[in-house]
């Protein structure tokens, strides 16, 4: 019953969160934000690194054949590690790239390597435009970046919309967040529409998140 109510709870504060105060979120990113851009370097990479290796060894990752990666800014936990091994081991990797018209992410083709990337929108590297554009349908595991993850799955990005407007199309993917230790928070006010990850890879180790067994057991 204690559960119950502390649940029920959690879920109160994100409606209203949700509903009347905006300026919560603007405050939780800038925080956490900030947080990731003051970590020491040496830290971050090391963090960084367990959270990958945390990746690498779950079997959603061996089972993968399309992934799909993001290019780090802002603090960000690295890709490299993954985008190395997935290249070695003959996995297809995908980058998005920014359509700022319609504010779309499109996925490309990627070999691993910074020959086939670009500058894009608002500073992070992208796929080179010319490379093989590629359907959502066919991406089997897809790595997720966020700003700050809740117990749920729900994540929270920079507000620009992007990944909420693709994740919908990956529905049938296997979505794993990456992340910090503590991006993890209780709760983050979410809408019915949003897709929620199936787990959070940090440098504690994947966290899977109480849906994500009923469909894909370990």
């Amino acid at each position: 019953m204690d559960n119950r109510r502390q649940e029920d709870r959690r879920e109160r504060q994100g409606e209203g969160w949700r509903k009347g105060n905006p300026e919560a979120k603007r405050e939780l990113r800038r925080r956490m934000i900030a947080a990731r851009q003051a970590l020491d370097p040496a830290e971050r990479a090391r963090a960084g690194l367990l959270a990958q290796r945390a990746v690498l060894a779950a079997p959603e990752w061996a089972r993968a054949h399309t992934v799909l990666l993001y290019m780090p800014v802002r603090g960000e936990v690295d890709t490299a590690a993954l985008a190395e091994a997935g290249r070695l081991a003959g996995k297809r990797l995908l980058l998005p790239r920014v359509e700022q018209g319609d504010r779309l992410l499109r996925l490309h083709l990627w070999d691993g390597t910074a020959a086939q990337l670009v500058p894009g929108a608002y500073g992070i590297p992208e796929p080179r435009p010319d490379l093989p554009q590629v359907a959502p349908a066919v991406v089997d595991l897809v790595i997720v970046p966020g700003v700050a993850f809740d117990r749920r799955g729900y994540r929270l990005g920079y507000g620009g919309g992007y990944y909420d407007r693709l994740l919908p199309e990956l529905a049938h993917a296997v979505r794993i967040g990456l992340g910090y230790g503590f991006q993890l928070v209780d709760l983050l006010p979410a809408e019915p529409h949003d897709v929620r990850l199936d787990a959070l890879a940090t440098e504690h180790g994947l966290y899977r998140f109480p849906a994500a067994g009923e469909r894909f057991p370990g």
